[in-house]
């Protein structure tokens, strides 16, 4: 049966310890900390939860810690991508009994061809327990245009789309697709305002793990009809990410390690990236509490 989301989702962060193991009670106390809020879901392994840094048994470890920490309370849209097609027809048996609103898998072949792609998704579908989401973007994979989703949508299993770009013509024309059979959600956190206005359904972010609050604002505004406000709370956000240390991102393209160290300064996880990434040095932590201090004080002292 297929869970129609709305909202802002959160992309799910992987506590790790400095050691570099999951850190089950950190990702416990991260999925109850967003649990709580007024989110239309959680993504679980995705790219931003550095999926792709995680062995099989980890991301199988992730995946059960999470669902009996939400404890039904908000959808869950479980991650599956593997780089080997194999372990992610196993990694879906592996939680079909798992309470999950769908799965979504990023195609980890940036030379696929569409056709190849669409070969791809179909096999997927065709196997996958649970409802079945695309999950498209240009840093990760091929560029997906929204005539190739047009051809997709309809076909039996295949649930939504997470379209990362921050083309506004191509949202709108896959936004344009959404209905209450098939789901479509943004990606890029600085246009989820503009995004909204081109009618899509919700949007998720990893920004969203640290700072949830400011992306269920805009929602709520936008929903209201509060434009002006939304427009302030996008302004305002955009604002504060631009002042972020470049340094991690240089180094690990993934904001992680920016984020982890937010959500440390939240009392959620420690600051600690995965395998490849590293964490953020002591001058980097500085500018990030400087500027949290700065533009969003009031979250520092919320847990």
């Amino acid at each position: 049966m297929t869970v129609k989301i709305t909202g802002p989702v959160p992309v799910l962060h992987t506590p790790v310890t400095a050691d570099g193991a999951v850190d089950e009670a950190g990702l416990e106390r991260l999925v109850d900390y967003l649990g709580q809020k007024p989110i239309g879901g959680l993504w679980v392994l995705g790219t931003g939860g550095e999926d792709m840094n995680l062995t099989y048994a980890e991301r199988l470890t992730v995946a059960k810690r999470v669902v009996a920490a939400n404890r039904g309370r908000v959808p869950l849209v479980m991650g599956a991508g593997f780089f080997c097609m194999e372990d992610s027809l196993t990694f879906m048996r592996d939680i079909a009994d798992l309470d999950v609103a769908a799965i979504h898998v990023m195609p980890y072949h940036p030379l696929f061809s569409l056709d190849r792609l669409e070969w791809f998704y179909k096999k997927l579908a065709d196997e996958c327990p649970q409802p079945l989401w695309m999950y498209t973007s240009a840093n990760w994979c091929r560029h997906v245009p929204p005539e190739f989703v047009t051809r997709m949508k309809g076909y039996p299993n295949i649930a939504g789309i997470k379209y990362s770009t921050s083309n506004a013509v191509h949202v709108g024309k896959v936004a344009a697709l959404a209905d209450e059979n098939f789901n479509v959600l943004s990606a890029v956190v600085s246009t989820f305002y503009v995004s909204l206005c081109l009618g899509v359904d919700g949007g998720t972010s990893s920004v969203g793990g640290p700072l949830p609050e400011v992306m269920i604002e805009l929602y709520q505004h936008h929903a209201a009809g509060r434009h002006e406000e939304a427009l302030r709370v996008q302004r305002k956000l955009n604002a504060f990410l631009n002042a972020w240390p470049k340094g991690p991102s240089q180094d690990n393209f993934l904001k992680a390690a920016e984020e982890k160290y937010l959500l440390h300064l939240r009392g959620v996880c420690g600051p600690y990236t995965t395998s490849y990434y590293r964490s953020c040095n002591v001058e980097e932590q500085r500018t990030l509490r400087r500027i949290m201090e700065e533009y969003y004080p009031e979250l520092l002292t919320t847990t």
